[in-house]
């Protein structure tokens, strides 16, 4: 099962803390005055009296105060902000590389998908979401501190700017479909020379074998015109748009500063030149604010899909393994009951029929492509057979009863405590004692625990590497082995080696080998089956031998 996790509002306030959400707000409302303060303080300076140095002094003294606040608030905002964003892109991407991590569709080959989304598509959200989520608010608090000062400047003539203001939204709002469109000619022109040129490139030998070049570098030139003319034609849109916006700006401020001179000159509504400065130096920033807030608006819309992540649902494990010994107990019964299956309509196996108890061993051979591995999977809990049932202790099998080693053991880069522990708990006394069991505590130094391992096992032997993730097995008490392909890359002196303390242990093993050792399963009483598509054969040695 799966819930669906949203990268919104209330998940942020859920994974932030309260003191920084609230230094986000406070910041936000005492640096929103960066566009209005100067207008303000130009617009002040005509109501100073000059005799009078004190009035200079204050005033100075109070546009300092007001400058300092407001660039001071400005800088930690970005700081706090950035903080948030630290956070916020910490549990993005710790939720990506769980989501794929835990999904049951994710192998190995999806690890360049995990990076891509721990990495690009968390990169995304951060630039297209969580950074204009913050600069969003601040500037809904700028454009309602603009318009405080702008209404309590003179509200009458507050409004007319403002109503005029607005005239420079008009040209995007209108131009916005034919910039759309122009936008889209271009990138279907582009997309068609890059086709062009992907098809020109991949097929350059035989053009120049049948002398073709000419031919082709004129539907790549025609196609080159074609789209560079969309290209104009987009430029063209949008600096049409562009000149119509500074043609509104220049009516918005003329317009509403002549209204305000008229007022001035005669002494109505309380207006002064004082006034007219401030006004025409604060209103518009309501408009660019109005502005901003909608492009911010459509950059967080624009990823509303990256922001549904689907996250498998897990039972928690127990972990307290500090004083559990290793213990040689008796194994359970393993069941294979008319097992079959099938992949897109065609017939894996069926018929398949097997039972092990107490610390049997059995090697299961066959040719390429019969599905030897695929059985092992299905032991392991990691499939399921589409016809017949595998039991183990009288119940489902399921995937902690068995461990599955395949020819190339993962090993990480960190310690063999680690590469053991897998970071459980686990006391070094009971790693010592696999690492004895295995035989390699003598072969990793003086303290083999602390030796440190290379990703893919580059500084072990392939027999050490194998035997280290048999060791994990051991350490956690599983019951059942499953081995697949483990000698096929070692020599026949260290396959011997391998295969001859694993058929010594007190566990329950099935093998899958190509390569097959006669008499060291005989002598450990190894059964070997042959894997067909109706049924497992047994294979007896004398006729092996023969």
């Amino acid at each position: 099962m799966t819930h669906i996790i949203k990268i919104n509002f209330n998940w942020m306030c859920h994974h932030l803390p309260k003191y920084l959400m609230l230094a986000v707000l406070i910041l936000s409302i005492s640096s929103s005055f960066e566009g209005v303060i100067n207008g303000y303080v130009l617009g002040q300076m005509t109501n100073i009296d000059l005799h009078r140095p004190s009035a200079i002094t204050l005033f100075l003294s109070f546009v300092a105060i007001a400058y300092i606040t407001t660039y001071l608030s400005a800088y930690l905002f970005l700081i706090v902000k950035q903080k948030c964003i630290r956070l916020l892109n910490q549990e993005v991407k710790t939720l990506f590389f769980k989501a794929d991590f835990l999904s049951k569709e994710a192998t190995r080959t999806d690890a360049s998908d995990i990076i891509n989304k721990v990495t690009n598509v968390s990169n995304q959200i951060q630039q297209q979401y969580f950074q204009p989520f913050f600069y969003l608010i601040q500037t809904l608090m700028t454009i309602i501190s603009t318009t405080i000062v702008v209404l309590k400047t003179n509200w009458f003539l507050g409004i007319i700017y403002v109503l005029l203001s607005t005239l420079s939204l008009l040209p995007n709002h209108f131009g916005r479909k034919i910039m759309n469109t122009r936008t889209m000619k271009w990138s279907t022109a582009n997309g068609h020379l890059v086709h062009i040129m992907k098809d020109i490139f991949q097929g350059k030998n035989e053009i120049k074998r049948f002398g073709f070049s000419s031919l082709f570098f004129k539907q790549f030139t025609s196609s080159l015109k074609h789209t560079e003319q969309r290209y104009l034609q987009m430029n063209q849109a949008q600096f049409t748009v562009q000149f119509l916006t500074w043609i509104c700006a220049v009516i918005s401020d003329l317009v509403p500063m002549g209204i305000g001179l008229f007022m001035a000159a005669n002494h109505l509504f309380g207006v002064e030149i004082g006034t007219i400065v401030t006004l025409s130096l604060t209103a518009d920033h309501i408009i660019s604010g109005i502005r901003e807030f909608a492009s911010y608006q459509t950059q967080i819309t624009s990823t509303a899909s990256l922001r549904e992540i689907s996250l498998p649902l897990i039972q928690n494990q127990k972990t307290h393994h500090e004083n559990t010994p290793i213990q040689e107990t008796k194994t359970d019964q393993l069941n294979l009951q008319n097992v079959g299956l099938s992949r897109q309509g065609k017939v894996i196996f069926q018929g398949i029929n097997l039972d092990l108890h107490d610390h049997q061993k059995v090697m299961i051979t066959g040719p390429s492509g019969v599905g030897k591995s695929t059985l092992l999977e299905l032991v392991s809990g990691q499939l399921k057979p589409d016809t017949g049932k595998i039991t183990f202790d009288h119940r489902n099998v399921q995937s902690q009863d068995a461990i599955l080693i395949s020819q190339s053991a993962w090993i990480f880069n960190a310690s063999v405590r680690e590469n053991l522990t897998l970071y459980e708990n686990f006391s070094d006394d009971i790693l010592m004692a696999a690492l004895q069991r295995v035989q390699l505590d003598r072969e990793l130094g003086e303290k083999p625990l602390d030796c440190q391992l290379e990703s893919g096992a580059t500084n072990l032997s392939g027999g050490q590497a194998q035997r280290l993730a048999i060791a994990r097995g051991l350490i956690r008490q599983k019951k059942l082995f499953l081995l697949d392909e483990i000698t096929s890359s070692l020599d026949s002196e260290n396959a011997t080696q391998i295969r001859r303390f694993i058929y010594s242990l007190p566990i329950m093993v099935i093998e899958v080998a190509h390569q097959l050792d006669t008499g060291l399963a005989q002598n450990y009483h190894v059964q070997i089956l042959n894997l067909t598509p109706t049924g497992l054969r047994p294979l007896h040695i004398q006729n092996l031998n023969e």
